[in-house]
């Protein structure tokens, strides 16, 4: 049986949600845009406690309801903050929910309950939503957290914040820059502005491919989340004709070549946007060929989108010889590249005799330890009048060190140090190289002639050449340096390393002890820097070698370690350049063989430095490295070297005659 009071209920439920879909569908017909006047930036709105009054932006409304606080709960009607937020609101009457969009988002509100649902996610919050005169009330901070808003309360104020709707743009690049009809798939890449409020886009003319090559718009307009349509955003594109594959093609100065006989290739290939990438040879194409017989040679060209042609053609090769291969590379190999010979053939060439002379300039080594491990003192000695400097170190430590030269005056005459040719390398992991690249540097500095200065007050101490110091040695890096220089006076000169963090090197300087020698490298005071080679003979008439380094006809260097009294002998004459003024035939070859392992070094032939070599070092005793070549007419030449620390002795150079 049904009371009267279930069925007065029912009728005043009923009653109420049609009042409620009534105001649902009237606030529902606020159109999105018309409440986003305000400047982009954030939106404040402001609720007043216990009146139908808000503030949006500056600007008063009336609101349907009060903000009225149950519990200590605040509640606003959701009518009038969908409104201020610019949103739209519906009602399914099937769920019972008020439904609000806008912003990217969707809400779903339901009376009497404690949780509202945001894109699809259920929250709780802290109230249950109910009706006041018509009205949906929401907690305020329920709806400040599901809209991203910031809350604040103060004196029957309420403030909500949150970020202006922006309009996104319809922004796009093409990613290709250069399209080929029936050729390139081409892609788009949006560049729109504020891409979040994004709901729905229209392309016109974005082909993937394009079959006619031609002008081409394309168009892109973007829908946002109040359903309005952004202005279109065009580019203009031009379609290039389909791309063609390149054309391979070469010639030969001729069809039959003699064994020894250079090859002249000419490459004739074309490409219709001249854009090869790529010339790939066939692995048996050769300047030159020792053996018999046909020989083809195939050229692939490839251009730049990897399109290709392929093209070969046979010469041969016949049995007449103009050059053997030892023949060929005497006269072709470049200057500091390296060729094969005969290695115990070197031995039967003609030894040539010589003398020399010594200069009066001292050499101060500094190689031992040539592993650090820590800071410390790595040379001193007193000297007065010329000298050669030569370091050559390691950095096997964890801390970062710096070198340093410093010279105090040891003498009661005001001194004078003056800098002459130098030359350093490094910091750097590859030893052999920084050791050659540090001579060829200071062979080059020798033709400059630029000095430099420095005064020294009696007692006084200063940094020479400060530029070793410049960069910090990390662990395992090497760093080698020459220089000549020339003291006035009595003048102790000191090789230290100082970690890279010392402020104050001299300083630090004055409390090392001397860094234990090792028991492989040299260290010490050494006469005689510079050695001059006399040959009375003109070169070249026969196969003949000048031998250096085999400490017979070119003894090594003595000398005394002066922190620790120990002898010393520079058994490879690091450090110590070598000169010699030769008068040699027409058609010779100058080269360097080594005989005792791996050399290294620099030459410098009429002032013009050679690298041996420009890629590697001589390891075999069949390697020869090319020097220099007379013409047609007796030449003098100057030859001086220096050989690079790590190479072993001895070392020939070697003057061939060419056919």
């Amino acid at each position: 049986m049904t009371s009267k009071h279930t069925i007065r209920g029912d009728y005043a439920m009923k009653k109420w949600l049609s009042a409620l879909l009534l105001l649902s569908l009237v606030f529902g017909s606020i159109p999105f845009a018309s409440s986003v006047s305000a400047a982009p930036g954030n939106n404040a709105l402001v609720l007043y406690v216990d009146k139908a009054k808000v503030t949006h932006n500056g600007v008063d409304y009336s609101s349907v309801q009060p903000t009225t606080a149950v519990k200590g709960i605040s509640y606003a009607p959701l009518s009038m903050l969908v409104a201020r937020y610019g949103y739209s609101i519906s009602f399914n009457s099937a769920t019972k929910e008020s439904i609000v969009q806008g912003n990217n988002i969707e809400m779903r509100w339901k009376l009497n309950t404690s949780s509202y649902t945001l894109n699809g996610v259920t929250t709780p919050f802290t109230g249950t939503a109910y009706v006041l005169k018509g009205s949906l009330m929401v907690p305020v901070r329920a709806w400040a957290t599901a809209t991203g808003s910031t809350v604040a309360s103060s004196q029957g104020l309420i403030t909500l914040k949150w970020s202006a709707f922006k309009e996104p743009t319809a922004e796009f690049a093409v990613d290709q820059s250069e399209i080929y009809a029936t050729q390139t798939n081409v892609t788009y890449t949006s560049k729109s502005e504020n891409a979040e409020f994004i709901t729905e886009e229209q392309w016109s003319g974005n082909e993937p491919v394009f079959n006619e090559a031609g002008t081409y718009t394309i168009t892109r307009t973007v829908k946002d989340t109040n359903g309005e349509w952004s202005e279109p955003y065009s580019v203009t594109i031009t379609v290039l004709p389909p791309n063609q594959e390149p054309v391979a093609s070469f010639t030969t100065d001729k069809t039959v070549y003699r064994i020894g006989e250079r090859i002249t290739y000419t490459d004739l290939s074309t490409d219709d946007e001249n854009a090869i990438a790529d010339r790939v040879w066939s692995t048996n194409k050769k300047d030159v060929y020792f053996t018999s017989g046909q020989q083809t040679i195939n050229l692939r060209v490839v251009d730049k989108h990897g399109l290709y042609s392929e093209v070969s053609q046979t010469i041969t090769i016949s049995t007449e010889v103009l050059y053997t291969e030892e023949q060929y590379n005497q006269k072709y190999t470049l200057p500091g590249e390296i060729y094969q010979t005969d290695g115990l053939a070197v031995l039967k060439y003609s030894l040539i005799p010589y003398t020399f002379t010594s200069s009066n300039r001292k050499l101060l080594a500094s190689n031992s330890p040539e592993n650090l491990t820590k800071p410390g003192l790595l040379y001193r000695d007193t000297v007065s009048g010329d000298f050669r400097l030569f370091l050559y170190h390691q950095n096997l430590g964890a801390d970062k060190l710096k070198i340093y030269l410093a010279a105090t005056n040891k003498s009661s005459q005001i001194a004078s140090v003056s800098l002459g040719a130098a030359g350093q390398a490094g910091p750097d992991t590859f030893g052999l190289w920084t050791g050659k690249l540090a001579s060829e540097r200071y062979l080059d500095s020798n033709v400059t002639g630029k000095t430099t200065l420095t005064t020294l007050q009696p007692g006084e101490t200063k940094l020479i050449m400060p530029e070793l110091g410049t960069k910090a040695l990390k662990t395992n890096d090497v760093f080698s340096a020459y220089a000549d220089l020339y003291s006035s006076e009595n003048v102790q000169f000191t090789l230290f390393a100082v970690k890279e963090t010392d402020t104050d090197p001299l300083a630090t300087m004055k409390t090392f002890g001397n860094l234990p020698r090792d028991t492989k490298h040299i260290r010490g005071t050494f006469d005689g820097a510079d050695r001059t080679i006399q040959v009375s003979s003109v070169l070249g008439s026969e196969p003949q070698r000048i031998l250096f380094g085999d400490h017979v006809n070119d003894p090594s260097l003595d000398g005394r370690d002066m922190l620790n009294g120990v002898y010393e002998n520079n058994w490879g004459n690091f450090g110590v350049v070598y000169k010699m003024t030769v008068r040699v035939k027409p058609n010779t070859l100058i080269a360097a063989n080594a005989r005792g392992g791996v050399w290294s070094g620099v030459f410098k032939i009429n002032d013009i430095p050679v690298m041996v070599s420009n890629k590697s070092l001589l390891q075999l005793q069949s390697d020869v490295c090319v020097l220099y070549r007379t013409g047609n007419y007796e030449e003098i030449v100057e030859l001086s070297f220096m050989t690079a620390l790590g190479s072993n002795l001895p070392m020939n150079v070697l003057f061939i005659p060419m056919k």
